[in-house]
């Protein structure tokens, strides 16, 4: 039998709608916070959406200026935030200024598509409607520096790498709204067998642009409500009426355990395991018997050694649409049979929004704060069950009392699924549990 070594996680970095700070996201999300407000972009009075999780101008502003060269060089906001949740984290972790081999250090990123830019469509359309390709070709230096055509999805975890010279394992995952939890879950993968020591692992993504938000109106998915921004999204509501997207990062630094001990890190919790599946059933529609999802947790507990009565909450996918919803409470229900009317369930995006890629990042971020210490923000808006929906998702108000371990949920369109479990630390050979 192969040995596997134990992973724990050693810092955390994030840049939502509610802020660049870990502690300020997770006091707001505790308070019920939400960083959802009314869409900011020129012509946005035009657009069916309406209600979004953006970064905030003056956040923006600290990430340009915090990444001078770049924002001049790159300028793409996806990248940006990136850079700066995966410093934060190193920050937090104590890599900062750390001089040991980085050759087992690496990086594992979820990114989004990257943006389709309307004016890099319509300057190269000829007067018939056709893609001119060969001027196209003459001028491709007039790309706008934000097009997908100059930041393909790995830029983010290139640059990265680069910057902290993490010359180590890396990798860029892009499976949509799985990305972030499946990204996690190949850096504890990677470190469980072997391959590093220490890995930068989450996902960034920003779709709040005028080609990413109509993909969504078109699918059905988005929530075009003209509400109060801050009560659009409300997952398990038989009120709701879609997704709402949100941007940002949300990264996590995973470590092989005796690395992290021998530098004195201070350690938040451990992964203990990682499952992922696929629907097989349709591409913008989860099964609706929840299969996928049922087998991705069943195979992330299965992978952790633990049984259903072991988990106290489960920081669910819970998009805020009419078909995701149900099936993952089926899922639950599934899985965790009588017992999953003891766990505590409940949904980041009603607070943040929906970071499609990047997901699975700040929802990571939060599974991890809940499990050290014992308290799990509110799923917000949520006023009118539904009946459909009948497990406890920690209704608009913060539920405190022991985490010992939680699973973090994500699914993405095309059935990706992925479930992580992350339980309390407890040294080797030590009983005594660690709270930060």
């Amino acid at each position: 039998m192969i040995s596997r070594r134990r992973v724990v996680v050693t810092g955390l970095g994030l840049a939502t709608s509610l802020g660049l700070d870990v502690e300020e996201n997770w006091q707001e999300a505790l308070d019920g916070i939400s960083g959802i407000t009314k869409l900011a972009l020129p012509g946005a009075d035009k657009s069916p959406v309406q209600a979004v999780g953006q970064v905030t101008g003056e956040d923006w502003d600290k990430i340009q200026n915090e990444f001078k060269y770049d924002a001049a060089k790159e300028g793409e906001r996806r990248t940006l935030f990136a850079l700066w949740a995966a410093q934060s984290a190193l920050k937090d972790a104590g890599f900062g200024n750390f001089d040991g081999c980085r050759d087992s250090f690496g990086v594992t990123l979820a990114a989004g598509l990257g943006i389709n830019r309307l004016e890099d469509i319509q300057r190269w359309t000829n007067k018939d409607g056709k893609f001119d390709y060969l001027k196209f070709g003459k001028e491709y230096k007039n790309v706008h520096r934000e097009s997908l055509m100059k930041n393909n999805s790995n830029r983010p975890a290139a640059l990265i790498a680069k910057r902290f010279g993490l010359n180590g394992y890396n990798s860029t995952i892009t499976t949509a709204c799985a990305s972030a939890t499946q990204a996690i879950g190949t850096a504890y993968r990677a470190i469980s067998r072997g391959d590093a020591d220490m890995m930068v692992a989450g996902g960034a993504d920003s779709m709040i642009n005028p080609v990413g938000l109509v993909f969504f109106v078109l699918l059905g998915a988005a929530s075009v409500s003209s509400e109060n921004p801050a009560e659009v999204c409300r997952p398990f509501d038989r009120k709701r009426s879609g997704l709402v997207m949100g941007e940002g990062a949300g990264v996590a630094i995973l470590e092989e355990e005796s690395h992290a001990v021998k530098r004195g890190a201070k350690v938040y919790a451990e992964v203990a395991g990682y499952g992922s599946t696929m629907d097989a059933y349709k591409v913008t529609t989860p099964h609706p018997q929840g299969s996928g999802a049922e087998h991705s947790m069943i195979k992330a507990l299965s992978d952790a050694d633990m049984g259903v009565d072991e988990i106290d909450y489960i920081n669910a996918h819970g998009t805020s649409t009419k078909l995701n919803d149900p099936a993952e409470t089926l899922a639950i229900k599934k899985v965790f049979k009588e017992n999953a009317c003891n766990i505590s369930i409940n949904s980041s995006k009603s607070i943040i929004g929906h970071l499609i890629a990047a997901s699975g990042g700040p929802e990571f971020v939060f599974t991890v704060l809940s499990v050290n210490r014992d308290e799990i923000h509110p799923t917000i808006n949520l006023k009118n069950p539904d009946p459909k929906c009948d497990l406890d998702y920690v209704p608009n108000v913060k539920k405190t009392g022991t985490v010992r371990a939680a699973i973090s949920n994500s699914f993405g369109f095309g059935g990706q699924n992925a479930s992580i479990v992350v339980k309390k630390y407890v040294k080797s050979g030590i009983q005594d549990e660690v709270k930060i």
